[in-house]
């Protein structure tokens, strides 16, 4: 499909000698920014990617190619971050995450995600509201939650192209360091973005003419990431959760603002 479209545009010549179109082009400056980010906060650059690449291709392809991206990010950052992976939070919430990927996937492909969008949208904005007047001081995050969470998470993660706002509320709350945060988010969703490649390769949404831009994605994967980590060793805890609250805010307002819109 990103092929079908692009054809319609001038063909440049990247440093590299690889003939790129003016829309892959703007993938790979999305797709790095989005990455650099989702290095330092830990998560965002499905969405972001999503909603910048869903305002010209069909949502359904743009959550099927921003999978991709997703995969590299969260590969490499749990191989960076790999002594910082919580294995036992990890493992609970993946555990029934697996099954509601599934279940999610086979939503996407029946269903508007943008009806997805605007609930996961409202239920950041709430998390927002409540951890502003600190009603969820005493919250105990339980075995029982977690694995509902992981549930939660997975199928919106399959229906919605990214459910990671689920996690980071729930590690959020945990209050896990900066570390230990961006790994286990990254750790979570690797076995997830496997199996939704899988549902969305078998669904025919993404096919061989996007290859190209696939591998373009994997380029901008590493460099936004390696980026991303020199930034994260250089800021405080503190500031850290400052910018896990804007990021849930920003993609928060994006998320109903593309979907209404």
């Amino acid at each position: 499909m990103a092929s079908a479209i692009g054809a319609s545009f001038e063909s440049i010549n990247f440093t590299s000698g690889i003939n790129l179109d003016i829309l892959h082009l703007y993938f790979f400056i999305i797709a790095l920014f989005a990455s650099a980010i989702s290095a330092v906060v830990g998560f965002g650059s499905a969405l972001i990617l999503i909603a910048a690449s869903s305002m010209v291709y069909d949502i359904k392809w743009s959550i099927a190619i921003t999978t991709f991206l997703y995969f590299y990010n969260s590969a490499l950052k749990s191989y960076s971050f790999r002594q910082s992976v919580d294995v036992s939070l990890t493992l609970k919430m993946t555990a029934l995450a697996i099954p509601g990927v599934f279940l999610g996937g086979y939503f996407l492909l029946n269903i508007q995600a943008q009806v997805i969008h605007i609930l996961l949208a409202l239920v950041a904005l709430l998390y927002l509201a409540i951890d502003f007047f600190k009603f969820n001081s005493q919250i105990t995050v339980a075995d029982k939650l977690l694995y509902g969470s992981g549930f939660i998470y997975g199928f919106i993660s399959g229906a919605a192209g990214s459910g990671s706002i689920v996690k980071a509320i729930v590690f959020k709350h945990i209050q896990l360091p900066k570390e230990v945060f961006v790994a286990t988010m990254a750790a979570s969703a690797l076995p997830l973005n496997i199996i939704k490649i899988g549902i969305f390769s078998a669904g025919a949404i993404i096919g061989f003419s996007d290859i190209p831009l696939i591998l373009l994605l994997l380029v901008a994967s590493y460099l936004g990431t390696q980026l991303g980590k020199k930034v994260l060793v250089k800021i405080s805890q503190s500031f850290f959760e400052k910018l896990v609250r804007l990021m849930l805010l920003v993609l928060s307002i994006k998320l109903l603002y593309s979907a209404i819109v």
